[in-house]
């Protein structure tokens, strides 16, 4: 996210997040729209070759996605090295836990991956009342990195990234 961008989204949370009610027009109606605030939809439905298979986008800080679980998803979010890359899952809709959510980091020529993993624990519950379930990981290349997100929970959800 450019600094013209990252200014603007961040007054626009804290105006929300402070003096919402003074300013309704300016903020969100709820969780959903306060998570996709100041983003845009992006379908991530083309077809990037990465790491011996395919990803729909290129995510940036600007967009977030929409999908629904069980399944998986694969984009791309570009890095400079020694940052992280944090993976924002608004859930939309929670129907079933799974026992099996995981997402993936990949460096540049996917030599290395570094992976969060449930392991059966409760995704909705991590996720807490915001219904957001953050995971982080920092990478340590430059470059186009893979992130891959799998679960077998069944939910509706929104995604968004951050990168530090």
């Amino acid at each position: 996210m450019n600094e013209r961008h990252r200014g603007r989204w961040n007054v626009g949370r804290l105006i929300c997040g402070f003096g919402g009610l003074l300013v309704a027009s300016a903020c969100g109606t709820g969780p959903e729209s306060n998570f996709t605030l100041g983003l845009e939809l992006d379908t991530c439905n083309s077809t990037f070759a990465v790491c011996q298979t395919t990803a729909g986008c290129i995510l940036n800080e600007d967009e977030y996605l929409e999908g629904s679980f069980p399944g998986s998803r694969e984009f791309i979010v570009v890095a400079d090295e020694e940052q992280i890359i944090n993976v924002d899952i608004f859930f939309r809709t929670q129907v079933a836990t799974g026992f099996d959510t995981e997402v993936q980091w990949s460096e540049p020529g996917c030599f290395d991956t570094f992976q969060y993993r449930s392991d059966g624990v409760d995704i909705f519950f991590e996720a807490g009342n915001d219904r957001i379930l953050s995971v982080g990981q920092q990478i340590f290349l430059n470059g186009d990195h893979l992130v891959q997100v799998f679960s077998d929970a069944t939910a509706e959800y929104l995604l968004r990234v951050r990168v530090e």
